[in-house]
């Protein structure tokens, strides 16, 4: 099995094309040609958890899937740009955003080796940080967003649950997953202060 697939990228990073879209706060943002993929692969799971529901219509179906759909795509910009601000708070941001079919990808070029715990910390908590941050936002908007439109808030409860998923699992111990960056270099970051 290739090693892309086992980190849940359809494209190996560093053999297919990327294709520059522009900047987001100064860091290019790039496509693999496959990102069209994605938001149809994000209906169809939608569309699939729907199906716990076998009284649902089809009408209600479509809208949960496209609501599902919506919220990924949220969740995925969302933890792009907490990844870009964590990286600048710490004067150290990615070198490249790649967007793909299944999922983004920060490209640091050359040896990270020698960047201190601080700068390692801050760019892969920067992802998780503003995916927990929007979940809570959502959230307490909830009310507010049910009054004026319920199809409103049940994207909003969407965006809530993805984003939590997305925030809450980014701290998985997984190799490709911040929280690999997390937990080897909180240690570190730990021991530093200590001296």
């Amino acid at each position: 099995m290739p090693s892309h697939w086992r980190h849940g990228l359809i494209e190996d990073p560093d053999r297919v094309r990327h294709i520059a879209l522009g900047r987001l706060l100064g860091v290019p943002v790039s496509a693999t040609p496959l990102v069209w993929l994605g938001p149809i692969l994000y209906l169809g799971l939608g569309l699939l958890l729907t199906l716990r529901s076998p009284t649902m219509a089809p009408a209600a179906r479509l809208a949960d899937g496209a609501n599902f759909m919506l919220a990924v795509l949220i969740a995925r910009f969302a933890h792009a740009l907490g990844h870009i601000l964590g990286g600048r708070r710490v004067a150290s941001p990615m070198d490249e955003l790649l967007l793909t079919a299944t999922r983004d990808v920060n490209l640091y070029r050359g040896d990270q080796s020698g960047y201190s715990a601080r700068v390692h910390l801050g760019r892969a908590l920067g992802g998780p940080l503003l995916n927990l941050t929007l979940a809570l936002l959502a959230y307490s908007s909830l009310p507010w967003i049910g009054l004026v439109s319920p199809a409103g808030r049940d994207l909003a409860a969407r965006i809530v649950g993805l984003n939590l998923i997305f925030g809450l699992g980014a701290f998985l111990p997984l190799p490709s997953v911040d929280g690999e960056v997390i937990w080897r270099e909180l240690p570190r970051l730990m021991r530093g202060r200590q001296r």
